[in-house]
């Protein structure tokens, strides 16, 4: 997801999810600061719901289907219909309305995420930009509001270094549950590989102790035999 090369020059990875926003700034190769923001994607469910009056289930189909953060990207004519509370009949709504609900909320965790960038001095080093990922990365206009905002390169982290299922997890949604998998693996891998190291290392060693230990013994007793005949 973050390349060596933003890893070396400065980077700040903002994960996106449903309850929080999380931040994790590299610079010359290793991180070095991290942070959690308590507003994610589920905060804009919520305003959907509130704000059209809708179901909060169907508050969360209305953002993935037709949610853009940003209100300018949104042509006028565009419509959506959305379900109504009480058994009442489903509505015709102005797309730009939902928009208009989104974008503040977006501007509010940028803008949450720069203050914090800002409080622990980094704010200077970021020369890759940031990299958006999680759920609420891929809202549409996402990228564009945290360019106005930050000043800086954005782009969208997909998770990378995995095969088979690849086409199915390609995106910034998935980038937590790959990383985590992918750290397993390779720990485990690391672990088998330190457990098949010590048990080698076991069986060149002869009963009664290490193999130096039994070496000297056989001289010894060599040399006893010797002097017995």
């Amino acid at each position: 997801m973050l390349t060596e090369d933003e890893k070396e020059l400065g980077v700040a990875l903002v994960d996106i999810g449903g309850g929080t926003t999380d931040i994790a700034i590299y610079e010359r190769g290793s991180l070095w600061h991290t942070a959690v923001i308590g507003v994610g994607g589920d905060h804009f469910t919520n305003d959907i719901a509130v704000g059209l009056r809708t179901p909060v289930p169907d508050a969360e189909k209305i953002k993935r289907k037709c949610g853009c953060a940003l209100s300018g990207m949104v042509d006028e004519d565009e419509t959506m219909e959305v379900a109504s509370v009480g058994g009442r009949k489903p509505r015709v709504m102005a797309r730009r309305i939902l928009s208009e609900i989104l974008q503040p909320r977006a501007e509010e965790i940028f803008h949450l995420v720069w203050d914090e960038i800002r409080r622990a001095g980094y704010e200077k080093s970021l020369n890759s930009g940031i990299v958006l990922t999680g759920g609420g990365a891929i809202l549409d206009g996402m990228p564009e509001i945290a360019e106005q905002i930050f000043d800086l390169p954005i782009r969208r982290g997909c998770p990378v270094g995995v095969g088979g299922l690849a086409d199915h997890v390609n995106s910034p949604t998935f980038a937590t549950g790959v990383g985590l998998v992918l750290y397993g693996y390779r720990n485990s891998m690391g672990d088998a590989s330190r457990a098949s190291r010590s048990a080698r290392a076991r069986s060149c060693v002869p009963p009664g102790g290490c193999a130096a230990c039994s070496g000297n013994f056989s001289k010894r007793a060599s040399s006893h035999a010797d002097q017995e005949r």
